[in-house]
């Protein structure tokens, strides 16, 4: 019985410190905009373009700071990048920014049509001096 209680009690303290937000309800979403899957056919190094879109539902204007990118997983490539970007996000708007990055292509006829797991990692300036951060997964189809 002591147990349970113990284990209830840290798995609510667990849930309640699990909801807290260190910034803005900021989106960020990626869109590969490389097309064919003909460039993923053979093994090695590929240039990939995408376009990155944030979305700022604040009444204050937001600074893009740093992009990671890092593929999860089996898919038509793998990456891992990371760059510094001025991107300024006016209040309750979108802003986007091409983004272009080297990958490695794993090759194969079935391979290059596989979907792509992207983790990407935005690091914002909120216009006081503090920094917030936003972490999102995201599927990438291949045409």
């Amino acid at each position: 019985m002591k147990r349970t209680l113990v284990f209830l009690v840290i798995f609510a303290a667990a849930c309640a410190s699990g909801n807290q937000s260190n910034g803005p309800n900021v989106q960020v979403a990626l869109q590969q905009t490389t097309s064919g899957s003909n460039i993923f056919y053979f093994p090695g190094p590929v240039n990939i373009e995408y376009v990155l879109s944030v979305m700022n539902p604040t009444a204050q204007t937001i600074t893009l700071k740093r992009v990671d990118l890092a593929t999860r997983g089996q898919g038509a490539y793998q990456l891992r990048t990371s760059g510094n970007i001025n991107l300024r996000v006016p209040p309750n708007s979108t802003a986007s920014q091409a983004i272009y990055a080297w990958g490695r292509s794993r090759g194969g006829m079935l391979m290059s049509g596989e979907p792509v797991t992207m983790q990407i990692t935005a690091v914002f300036d909120d216009g006081t001096g503090r920094t917030f951060s936003r972490l999102a997964l995201q599927n990438l189809a291949q045409p």
